[in-house]
């Protein structure tokens, strides 16, 4: 059975002015607890959520509460103590999942295209590095932003913030993209691959789950098509067996790249403009963040799917499905692959990303007119 294009979502146009930020005296930093359960969004001292600090799928608060708590009926409570910091730079939550890392956390970053900030970065996050070490994409992205993890500040418990800078982001899941962030990105991958690189192996890659222990979604017999794309010269990767770094460079290098659809296919943020990706998909209807990826990317990428995919059995997987014809698809894939690697990239492959000279100057002037003084 052959493959077929999915439905791709239209999308706001990339906005090219920089996110608002806006400066909360009086703030309650309020993180996970056995009562409430979740973190919460920053609060002002009328009791307010602080909209910045939240991120958003869509319309909907992705992962934060945003009511003050009941039984703070009458007030923060005497007790809450102070955080010690005259002014805190809040970028929201790290997500400790290579895909929400990269669209929900890394948005929050835009800031540091004008340099390393003097206020200190406050997260809800680990208060132990040791327990950054495991994820060691993160370690490596935030190191490429000039901090180690001992720089990203958190407290077990509520505190109050005498002053917290709260950049709203610059990615919002299936709503929108700021070119600033594309800038960010191009900045953290632009030490991963030399300019020389770019599109320099014909070779095709696959990106494969075949030997994920568990994870979000997969194809229960994605290994029948990885079979017969091996067989025919293509090389089968797994992202999980390389560095961050190697990643970026795959999609620089290689002039085509597939894989099924997944947060893999996020990296190409940190690759050059106008990345060829070809991506199965389970379903016929593609998330709009993806789709929001590939506008600021300029990447040309078909989204393919099969009729006749069926559900199967979960097992460690938030869903897995069948391929009804693992061979039709391995065969539909490789002329798909061949056509767009021989194809330039509609539009010149540019993408939304601005001039990276001309960031940090933008910035720069941002927070001045911002805060009355020079950057944090």
């Amino acid at each position: 059975m052959s493959l077929r294009d999915c439905r791709t979502p239209r999308i706001p146009p990339i906005r090219r002015d920089l996110p608002a930020v806006r400066m909360v005296e009086n703030a309650l930093y309020l993180p996970h607890s056995e009562a409430r359960g979740r973190p919460s969004a920053l609060f002002d001292d009328a009791r307010r959520f602080v909209p910045e600090s939240v991120d958003y799928r869509g319309t909907v608060p992705s992962w934060q509460r945003t009511d003050w708590p009941r039984d703070w009926a009458g007030g923060l409570p005497a007790d809450v103590p102070e955080a010690p910091e005259e002014a805190y730079l809040f970028l929201g939550g790290a997500h400790l999942h290579y895909g929400h890392f990269l669209v929900t956390t890394l948005p929050r970053f835009w800031p540091l295209l004008s340099g390393r900030p003097a206020a200190p970065i406050l997260c809800y996050a680990p208060t132990d590095p040791a327990l950054w070490q495991p994820y060691r994409f993160a370690v490596d992205i935030l190191s490429r932003l000039g901090l180690d993890v001992r720089d990203i500040h958190a407290f077990e418990g509520p505190r109050r913030l005498r002053r917290a800078i709260v950049p709203a982001p610059a990615f919002q899941e299936e709503a929108f993209g700021h070119a600033a962030f594309r800038d960010l990105c191009l900045a953290i991958g632009a030490g991963c691959y030399a300019p020389d690189e770019v599109d320099a192996d014909d070779r095709p890659a696959y990106l494969a789950k075949t030997r994920l222990a568990g994870g979000v979604r997969r194809f229960a017999n994605e290994d029948e098509v990885t079979e017969i794309l091996a067989r025919e010269g293509v090389e089968i990767l797994h992202p999980e067996a390389m560095s961050f770094a190697e990643q970026v460079r795959l999609f620089a290098r290689r002039r085509m790249v597939a894989g099924s659809l997944g947060s893999a296919l996020h990296t190409t943020l940190f690759a050059p403009p106008g990345r060829r990706v070809a991506a199965l998909s389970p379903g016929r209807t593609i998330n709009p963040t993806f789709r929001l990826v590939d506008v600021l990317c300029g990447n040309a990428v078909a989204y393919l799917h099969q009729p006749g995919t069926a559900e199967a059995a979960p097992g460690a997987f938030g869903s897995q499905q069948h391929l009804a014809d693992p061979r039709a698809a391995a065969e539909d894939l490789l002329r798909r692959m061949e056509r767009m690697a021989a194809a330039p990239v509609p539009g010149g492959g540019a993408g939304a990303g601005s001039r990276l000279a001309g960031a940090g100057s933008r910035l720069a002037g941002a927070w001045s007119r911002l805060f009355g003084r020079a950057p944090l």
